[in-house]
């Protein structure tokens, strides 16, 4: 599908491309030799988008040759410093698709990955581009373990898992604030096990304590005891994941309350 609409996005780009600029760039350029200087000297110079131009126009020219190669890799890398990252996702993966063998397709994979995480939103948008990204950099990274790409795919990598904990931690609050409690534990529980290393987890586990005493006191009495248990085992996490934590004074309290609770109701049901 993906592959299918960047085809249509380059159609589109060729037909509606002033007529009167090709005929211009036709003009100035009498060889194909003469086009791509110019397209190489847009592009040491800056100017990207006249680069990009002129390679698409002759890459097709030299797609047989040794320079074709050469000229759709600065044509992904005119759309990347042009900033438009998917279509310079597109052509650096194209690129990859023609020329797998090349010493240069470690760093096309590599770019392809940093496109869609240059082009990931903010968190609480849209992250289709940021699982892009992950995807291409777990590809990236086992395909390349030596790589001198590798320190930085690894912190765009967390980047990235960092984004979507956060989003996911957002998603469970907000479900704590609204007294749905079910679900803020569901939402929790989750991120625990998609991101374990990111840095929300002592702020999950600190609200799971919150959120299991509310639930329990809102309850009914068949499920009070369980639920206040939930409390003591959620403070004990938090503890263990860092004794230190700003969150655990309270955690303790409201743990402390959830044990008297609890076993006066193991009491009464004696």
């Amino acid at each position: 599908m993906l592959l299918a609409l960047f085809t249509v996005d380059l159609c589109s780009f060729a037909a509606n491309k002033p007529q009167k600029n090709k005929n211009r760039v036709s003009k100035r350029y009498k060889t194909k030799e003469a086009k791509y200087e110019a397209a190489k000297t847009y592009y040491e110079k800056g100017a990207y988008l006249s680069a990009a131009q002129l390679f698409e126009e002759i890459y097709p020219l030299y797609i047989s040759s040794s320079e074709g190669e050469n000229i759709l890799f600065l044509f992904a890398d005119s759309y990347m410093k042009n900033h438009d990252y998917l279509m310079a996702a597109f052509h650096f993966k194209d690129y990859l698709r023609r020329y797998p063998q090349s010493p240069r397709a470690e760093e096309a994979s590599f770019l392809a990955a940093r496109c869609y995480y240059l082009n990931s939103p903010a968190y609480n948008l849209d992250q289709t581009d940021s699982y892009l990204a992950i995807e291409d950099l777990e590809i990236f990274l086992n395909t390349y373990p030596s790589s001198k790409f590798q320190e930085e795919g690894n912190g765009m990598m967390d980047s990235l898992r960092n984004k979507l904990a956060k989003k996911d931690f957002n998603i469970a609050l907000m479900y704590y604030n609204t007294g749905n409690y079910k679900a803020a534990n569901i939402s929790f529980d989750n991120l625990f096990k998609d991101y374990p290393n990111s840095a929300f987890i002592e702020s999950s586990l600190y609200y799971l304590v919150k959120n299991n005493f509310e639930y329990a006191q809102k309850s009914i009495d068949s499920k009070k005891s369980e639920r206040y248990q939930m409390v003591v085992d959620n403070k004990n996490k938090l503890k263990a994941f860092d004794i230190n934590s700003k969150f655990l004074p309270e955690a303790e309290k409201l743990a402390a309350e959830a044990e008297k609770r609890r076993d006066k109701i193991l009491e009464n049901s004696k």
